[in-house]
């Protein structure tokens, strides 16, 4: 694959958020690599090189055959090769002048058309691209967040994008340091909450504030900071009424821990009381949350040290045992639980398992149903790092507690983590969405069996919201991300 096709991949990698987006390209350089070895055996074979295919031998005359003279007729006809397979289009892109873009196009890089692949000198994909973090719908249109380089400094912001995606406004959050995910929020009336990941001297640490009158004067005020946040793991943050819970994970007595802190809107800049959300023990992360009448859903990922069997030794070249090391790709097991947390955070059902014993759930999400019941989209990887991963899995938890696992239709092997898009305006609509082993969007309307499939229109974009009926699409342009609308049929 050329490399300008590997910098479009990787770009458009860059808009899923740092943990998907090394998933895909850990996924994709195995394939390159793979690959890349089998062209070089053939190469090396015949001691000639790559990238020109040598010319094929002229056919023997008819009369110097060993099967003796064959006539056009009598000759059997090649079969012909098998075109690229067709990806229907289910979807159509609404008209609009132009698209709302944040960032800055980057300029065309000039590729030789019968280039056969990439070399080593070959300029690696560019590190300044648009990132884009969660996006939802609100009753006036879009709000998103996102990272943008500015002079060679990295800058957190919120995008307020029209209902039609063809404009809006760049709210700048200021600088953020290290290597950090794009801020989340949570929609508080015609506010914001913010929670800005940062790093200071210390390490990880979340910046709390608001956005205040959101699509009017647009007024940022900070309040306090929270430390010692682990910089490798997910957060979450939902609103309801006047106060907003914020999960995140951090280090206590020698484990990983889940903690939530309550955000009241009244008092912003009060100063934050966490307290643990996982119980103690194993290593728990990567918080999901999630409305439900009356409070909140929790999912983390707890981990699990399997018993590992004592190492057997072999016999190595000079004859001599030798005690195999533990592998470096063990990664061990993990399990999603489920709980219910009421209005202020608090417990109020024990933990559910909705993974099968020794699975290794490593990307997982959770939407509210309409009913207020939730949805777990999970996919359990390979345990080697960098391989595809395995089959995507949807589970249906219900309010009293019980769990049922739903039919997939379609494709849902691939990599990465599923996505949820909720269609506040058109209830009960919840799409999924995920990648391929190729890196293509797979999506479909979550029902008792759901169906998930690849688009034409939406090849080389995201998906990221609905709202109305219509699907929003992230396409990267350059170093730039360009929006757009989509009406898609079921």
């Amino acid at each position: 694959m050329a490399v300008f096709m590997l910098k479009q991949r990787h770009g458009r990698w860059l808009l899923l958020g740092k943990a998907e987006a090394r998933s895909r390209f850990m996924a994709h350089c195995v394939s390159l690599s793979v690959a890349g070895i089998a062209a070089w055996t053939l190469c090396s074979a015949a001691l000639t090189g790559c990238k020109k295919k040598a010319p094929a031998p002229p056919a023997p005359p008819a009369e110097l055959r060993e099967d003796g003279l064959e006539s056009s007729e009598s000759a059997a006809p090649l079969s012909p090769s098998p075109g690229p397979v067709a990806v229907p289009a289910r979807c159509r892109e609404l008209p609009q002048a132009a698209p709302f873009r944040i960032g800055e196009l980057a300029p065309p890089r000039n590729d030789e058309a019968n280039d056969g692949g990439p070399d080593d000198d070959d300029e690696v994909p560019d590190p300044y691209a648009v990132e884009l973090g969660p996006a939802r719908a609100d009753p006036e249109g879009f709000t998103l967040s996102a990272l943008r380089s500015v002079k060679r400094q990295t800058h957190a912001l919120i995008a307020v994008v029209a209902p039609d995606a063809a404009s809006g406004k760049l709210i700048d959050l200021g600088v953020v340091h290290g290597d950090p995910d794009p801020p989340l929020f949570a929609a508080a009336g015609k506010d914001l909450w913010l929670v800005t990941p940062d790093t200071d001297a210390g390490g990880g640490m979340l910046r709390v504030g608001m956005i205040g009158d959101l699509r009017g004067s647009a007024q940022v005020s900070w309040g306090p900071e929270i430390p010692g946040v682990r910089r490798d793991s997910t957060l979450a943050l939902e609103a309801s009424g006047d106060h907003a819970l914020l999960a995140y994970a951090a280090e206590a007595a020698g484990k990983i821990r889940v903690f939530g802190v309550l955000l009241d809107q009244n008092h912003p800049k009060q100063k934050l009381a966490p307290e643990p959300l996982s119980a103690p023990g194993a290593d728990a992360d990567s918080p999901r949350l999630a409305l439900r009448n009356g409070g909140y859903w929790l999912a983390v990922a707890r981990s699990l040290d399997a018993p590992k069997p004592k190492p057997k030794p072999t016999l190595g070249d000079a004859g001599t045992a030798v005690i195999e090391e533990d592998s470096l790709l063990d990664i061990g097991t993990r399990r999603i639980e489920v709980m219910k947390l009421d209005e202020h955070g608090k417990a109020v059902s024990s933990a559910l398992v909705v993974t099968a014993s020794g699975a290794r759930p490593m990307s997982f999400e959770l939407a509210s149903a309409a009913d207020g019941s939730a949805y777990i989209g999970f996919r359990s990887d390979d345990s080697t790092p960098g391989a595809a991963g395995g089959a995507l899995q949807l589970v249906h938890v219900k309010l009293d507690g019980s769990f049922e696992k739903l039919e997939l239709g379609g494709e849902s092997n691939g990599a990465g983590t599923p996505s949820f898009l909720a269609d506040g305006s058109v209830p009960g609509t919840l799409w999924l969405t995920a990648a391929d082993e190729h890196g293509a969007t797979l999506f479909g309307r979550v029902r008792v069996r759901t169906t998930l499939a690849p688009d034409s229109v939406v090849r080389g974009g995201d998906l990221i919201a609905a709202r109305d009926g219509k699907l929003l699409l992230a396409r990267a342009r350059g170093t730039a991300a360009e929006l757009s609308l989509l009406s898609c049929d079921d």
